[in-house]
């Protein structure tokens, strides 16, 4: 038995447990030794918690996963009458109780080999789910006792009760949670409404009342501060709330229009990818559902623009040149090179340009994606089979760095010492043997990667200037290449369809499209670079039966000045500009409309 295996056993000796200890046998006491040897934390917990050596860790309790029905029974059996009588502080410690201990009967599991790693991280996100909706019921419950109960009309100005709901989002969105992970999610309402203590009159009552957007603001605020509230307990889950729209510049909560018209009109590339493994987990789930239903065409859209694989590629180079830390890029088995997110991003990569079309690979998970991906001959077997062995594989790793004191952590240590440790809980012999396989799979996943997403360029190859504000002459000149003739109100209408009129507050995402755009419709005019004029280039296109080529414009000034007042009396520019980005075809046919007929225009 390992020396720290020793040192637990005899601690736990001078326990109330000592008794139970004499008398355990073979395959519980190598449940516990395990359990000492890979984590120090869990070892720690177990001795302040002795009497949870037969309760939790008995052979019979650990050698199968438990269900999230059964931890919800669990929960229900003493949250009911806690919230019958008010007994709020008494209902967050028995939860904290309950984290702790699932959570050390999973790390048991997880050391004594008798469950994998799809199996373990389920286990946690089933706790994790658990635990949110607990939290939801007892907060909830207190406000509403407080301040009344939130309301909003429908189209036929009846008042109906207002939902929330809490959307878990990455690890916890797929049930992929680690030890130490975050707990990512979104928190949305189903409409703008006020709070009243009774069911308001039909008609709107007088009087001061507080919003929707206050009373749950308040209450996402209570559940933040008591999830990660660190008490003699312990605490539940950290959470991050950075995915959020705009970020921690953004509200706290939403409505669920809000969320809507968000993602049309600023939704960014990496958003599409965090929403594919959005889930609801706590809260009303129908609300839940539709806000995924909402999000469906953003994260599983039709189409995409031709800059989604550059804007794929510049996302993972932003995390390996500013998150990563100098010097771990190799060791990062999360964010650097041929690591967990490197594998996360080639299965997102292919669910967002094929899963739209073929709702069979839409889902969360990564490992039952990365078998679908495979039967759509959207990867080989070989790739799957690689990218599944190499997932579980730093999974496992991920789990023994963050056991050992439950710290956040995705890098393995420098110090030989310390990776010698980390070897032998990953079952090798050898320090030379571990990181033999570690970059065997790191490299598998690398070439992988490279395969789908090397090469592709973040910086546009069109030659154009990508601002207009401090090259005007340089615009200017290019108009009057592309036989403009009024260049002065040609640069206006093209800033403008860039980055919007003054009165216009245009998102990023829609300036990225119009980017895209720009070079499709200066390709269709006339370009007198070469010395060629106009007259002269039409007559050069023109087709055996003399008729001029429908590719080329005859007006480029009233095309853009016809395509400003198309895109003023569109009302969305963004969602004009994602689908014409979308589908290149239609723009073409829209700009060589424009420039056939007025009267049409």
């Amino acid at each position: 038995m390992p020396e720290r295996a020793r040192h637990g056993f005899d601690h736990l000796l001078s326990t109330t447990a000592g008794p139970v200890l004499e008398k355990s046998t073979p395959e519980h006491a190598a449940i516990l030794a395990a359990l000492f040897s890979g984590s120090q934390a869990m070892g720690n917990l177990l001795l302040a918690h002795p009497d949870w050596v037969t309760g939790v860790l008995a052979p019979e309790r650990v050698e199968h996963p438990r269900q999230e029905q059964g931890l919800r029974r669990e929960v229900k059996a003493w949250l009911e009458p806690a919230l019958k009588s008010r007994d709020y502080a008494g209902a967050f410690a028995k939860l904290r109780q309950f984290k702790e201990r699932e959570m050390l009967r999973i790390a048991a599991r997880d050391l004594a080999c008798l469950g994998d790693s799809p199996q373990i991280t389920r286990e946690i996100s089933n706790v994790a789910d658990v635990c949110l909706s607990a939290v939801f019921q007892l907060c909830r419950q207190q406000l509403v006792e407080r301040f009344g109960q939130p309301f909003h009309q429908d189209a036929a100005n009846r008042w109906l009760p207002t939902e929330f709901a809490i959307i878990a989002l990455d690890k916890l969105g797929g049930q992929e949670l680690n030890y130490s992970s975050d707990v990512d999610v979104l928190f949305v309402y189903s409409e703008e409404g006020a709070v009243f203590r009774e069911m308001p009159p039909r008609q709107n009552p007088a009087g001061h009342f507080m919003t929707n957007h206050q009373f749950f603001k308040r209450l996402a605020e209570a559940m933040i501060a008591e999830i990660t509230r660190q008490t003699a307990e312990g605490f539940l889950f950290r959470i991050d709330l950075r995915l959020r729209p705009e970020g921690d510049a953004g509200p706290l909560v939403r409505s669920l229009p809000s969320y809507e018209n968000y993602y049309a009109q600023w939704g960014q590339t990496w958003e599409r990818m965090m929403l594919i493994k959005g889930r609801g987990v706590a809260g009303d789930l129908s609300l839940a559902s539709d806000f995924l239903e909402m999000a469906q065409p953003f994260r599983y859209p039709r189409s995409l623009s031709e800059g989604f694989l550059p804007e794929v590629a510049a996302v993972k180079a932003r995390l390996e040149n500013e998150v990563v830390k100098a010097g771990e890029i190799e060791r990062n088995v999360k964010l650097g090179r041929g690591g967990i997110r490197e594998i996360e991003f080639i299965v997102q990569t292919l669910q967002l340009l094929h899963a739209g079309r073929l709702p069979f690979l839409q889902g969360a998970q990564t490992l039952p994606v990365l078998q679908k991906l495979k039967e759509y001959n959207l990867l080989s077997t070989a790739e799957a089979q690689t990218l599944s062995a190499a997932y579980c594989f730093l999974r496992d790793v991920e789990h023994r760095l963050q056991m050992e004191n439950n710290l956040q952590t995705h890098t393995i240590p420098a110090d030989a010492r310390a990776r010698q440790r980390l070897a032998a809980l990953m079952g090798f012999n050898r320090l030379a043997a571990f990181e033999a396989a570690l970059t065997e799979h790191t490299r598998n996943v690398r070439q992988i990667y490279d395969k789908l997403l090397a090469g592709q360029n973040v910086e546009p190859e069109d030659g154009l200037p990508r601002q207009f504000q401090g090259a005007e002459a340089e615009w200017k000149k290019l108009l009057a290449q592309h036989s403009f003739r009024d260049v002065e109100k040609s640069f206006r209408l093209l800033h403008e369809f860039a980055n919007g009129p003054g009165y216009v507050h245009v998102s990023p995402r829609t300036t990225e499209l119009a980017w895209q755009l720009v070079p499709k419709l200066l390709a269709l005019c006339p370009n007198q670079k070469h010395g060629k004029s106009a007259r002269r280039q039409m007559s050069n296109l023109r087709g055996e039966q003399g008729a001029p080529s429908a590719k080329i414009l005859s007006d480029p000034d009233r095309v853009v000045a016809r395509l400003d007042s198309f895109i003023s009396a569109y009302g969305s520019r963004a969602m004009l500009f994602e689908t014409c980005a979308n589908n290149p075809s239609l723009f073409e046919l829209l700009i060589l409309f424009f420039d056939c007929s007025d009267y049409l225009a």
